[in-house]
């Protein structure tokens, strides 16, 4: 399962998942996306509980937005 968190007024989408290799360990891949959609530039690394949590409070306080896959793939193909 994957979780897109995009904080607003940011070009930038934080794709948490779990990995498929080890269960118990959390990935994030970070997108930066140009004004038109399309990715600039993105990262992989190692997460934590810790860091996919902040980011869940983010959206409970207004700072940030959880965006479905489907809503994902129309705003990288722009469609």
């Amino acid at each position: 399962m994957s979780i897109f968190i995009r904080p607003h007024e940011s070009n930038n989408v934080f794709c948490f998942y779990e990995d498929i290799d080890n269960p118990n360990l959390i990935k994030t891949i970070s997108y930066q996306l140009d004004t038109d959609g399309t990715i600039k530039s993105q990262w992989e690394k190692t997460s934590n509980l810790k860091q996919l949590l902040g980011a869940i409070k983010s959206i409970e306080a207004g700072k940030a937005e959880l965006i479905s896959e489907k809503n994902w793939q129309k705003l990288i193909l722009n469609k």
